[in-house]
């Protein structure tokens, strides 16, 4: 009784999470969704629910046997922030239209999927063997978000193509104004310390010479003195 709770628990926390943002879009998806520009290979509405509520299954049983397998901190706190993020770009696509945010949330989950997956298998191949459908989709539907995110600029967002290029412009500016900033006062600390050694040299010099003066002006005395002895 007990692993069966477990593992209803494991399974019924991604797909309730899953339903319950697929209620809160739903309206988006039938009305502003509608109106985006899409590739031909966009699939039909009606597939992603089927699909997902697969994908959050297997995901489900997947998080329970690298549990039951012992698996520590890492593994499931990497498949917990995974979650977060996949319950996160719906959000962000279809009530924020922020196609941009939305692409890079799912570009990042794409990385903290594969950790996850990798973490999973030491634990529990099988476990990490079931993720991997998940893998797939979630790449074909960041290839499909980076398609609709270029098709449709008027709904990139914050992280549009054009800030996103004015930002790097300023980024590359502020970088090079600091870069000559730099080079101009290491030239000036160069100067200065030239000019310091040059004086320090200077300074040896006339210390030499100054030396030398007294020497060469006793001569003469010891001259003039032996010739009145």
């Amino acid at each position: 009784m007990g692993q069966a709770f477990s593992v209803l628990v494991a399974v019924g926390a991604p797909l309730a999470a899953g339903v319950g943002v697929g209620v809160s879009i739903s309206k988006d998806v039938r009305g502003w969704y509608k109106t985006l520009k899409k590739p031909s290979w966009n699939p039909p509405d009606w597939i992603f629910g089927p699909v997902w509520t697969a994908l959050y299954s297997m995901m489900g049983v997947a998080s329970w046997m690298v549990w039951k397998n012992g698996g520590g901190l890492v593994p499931l706190g990497l498949y917990g922030l995974q979650l977060v993020m996949n319950l996160a770009w719906s959000p962000l696509f279809f009530k924020a239209h922020e196609l941009g945010y939305a692409l890079l949330d799912i570009t990042a989950l794409l990385g903290v999927l594969s950790a996850t997956i990798v973490k999973f298998h030491e634990v529990s191949p099988e476990a990490a063997y079931l993720l991997l459908p998940y893998l797939g989709w979630t790449s074909f539907a960041a290839a499909l978000t980076y398609d609709i995110y270029k098709k449709n600029p008027k709904h990139q967002g914050a992280l549009s193509e054009k800030n996103v290029k004015q930002a790097t412009g300023q980024a590359k500016a502020q970088a090079e104004g600091a870069a000559s900033t730099v080079a101009d006062k290491a030239q000036q600390t160069k100067e200065a310390a030239g000019a310091k050694l040059q004086g320090a040299s200077d300074a040896a010099k006339d210390a030499a010479h100054g030396n030398d003066a007294p020497k060469s002006a006793m001569y003469p005395t010891l001259h003039t003195d032996r010739k009145a002895a």
